[in-house]
């Protein structure tokens, strides 16, 4: 199964690699299909977790480059094991995720600087936000996260 997305490259800006979108994109719009990505059972820089113990190991055209904001425009849909738009996406806007939707733990955690006004600051996995900001995720987290908020893990 080809998992690149003929409608994503991967372009620098501010010094930094990240995933555009080179054509319009549609709200719901299924971008990568992660079922064929190579799977590690512990999390690397860039790697995107898909599992307890599971993380896809993305390509640069896949989840290699896919940066973090605190208001995304994609999640990662667990129905299809694929990253779907979470609104309509414009030809060269960069496509960003949540990381604390689906990172437990991050490999290397960082300062985040995506300026809005719902940013965490510092990003180093769900595990280590407040109840009130994990529960703010509840619609697009994980299901092993959801277990953890649920008190089921």
């Amino acid at each position: 199964m080809e998992t690149r997305s003929a409608k994503l490259d991967v372009f620098v800006t501010n010094g930094r690699k990240g995933l555009f979108a080179v054509v319009s994109i549609a709200k719901d719009e299924i971008l990568i299909d992660l079922n064929e990505e190579e799977t590690l059972s512990s999390p690397t820089r860039r790697s995107l977790q898909i599992g307890e113990a599971k993380h896809a190991l993305g390509s640069e055209e896949t989840v290699g480059y896919l940066n973090h904001s605190c208001e995304p425009n994609v999640f990662l849909d667990f129905s299809c094991l694929c990253v779907r738009a979470l609104k309509d996406i414009r030809a060269g806007e960069e496509v960003k995720i949540n990381y604390a939707a689906t990172e437990y733990e991050m490999h290397d955690s960082f300062r985040c600087d995506c300026g809005s006004p719902a940013c965490l600051r510092m990003i180093r996995g769900f595990k280590f936000l407040t109840r009130n900001e994990q529960l703010k995720l509840k619609p697009y987290l994980a299901p092993y996260l959801l277990r953890r908020l649920d008190g089921r893990a």
